[in-house]
């Protein structure tokens, strides 16, 4: 089996409760974090921070919260490229062409296994998504994937550089007016 299936078939031998994170105790690059539910929502953000299969940063308790709030008892969070960076300001200019491919590829594998039950999908990168073509690049892929496999999107909100908001708690507190006044829109 290639990596990716190997990986996608790893997330599904976890208990309901616990947080999956692929792979696991690495410092360097996240494809997935979530947790299992019966119906789950799929959030797509820009680069993993620190949360991992031990402890969830404020962000992450953000996407559960919301995924609680529109329906799903599950999330899952993918990004647009899985370099693990707290500042994306850090990250790299150019992207590896490599890793970005894998990403594409992992995320659009979970988009059709009948492992998962996606009854929400949120784009939600922020604004720095213009700072790197490869990130640009990477969400339009997804975007064009999900339009042609019949998949609505939907998001916070949009910036006024109308790209979808970012789920940190300084975004939801500030620009939303908290995370029970987040309304999705498509």
């Amino acid at each position: 089996l290639s990596l990716l299936v190997k990986l996608i078939h790893f997330t599904n031998m976890k208990k309901p409760d616990e947080i999956v994170c692929v792979p696991l105790k690495d410092n360097t690059k996240r494809f997935l974090i979530g947790k299992r539910g019966q119906y789950e929502m799929l959030a797509i953000a820009l680069n993993p921070s620190t949360a991992n299969e031990d402890k969830l940063d404020p962000t992450y308790k953000n996407i559960e919260l919301i995924a609680n709030n529109n329906g799903c008892d599950g999330w899952w969070l993918v990004n647009l490229y899985p370099e693990r960076i707290s500042n994306p300001n850090k990250l790299t200019h150019k992207g590896n062409i490599k890793l970005t491919k894998k990403n594409i590829e992992f995320i659009k594998r979970i988009l059709i296994s009948p492992k998962y039950n996606f009854l929400k999908i949120i784009c939600c990168w922020g604004n720095f998504i213009t700072k790197r073509s490869f990130l640009s690049e990477s969400a339009n892929q997804l975007l064009i994937y999900l339009k042609s496999q019949g998949y609505a999107s939907e998001c916070l909100g949009y910036t006024q550089q109308g790209n979808p908001y970012h789920p940190s708690p300084l975004t939801i507190n500030r620009l939303l007016g908290g995370i029970n006044n987040i309304n999705l829109v498509k």
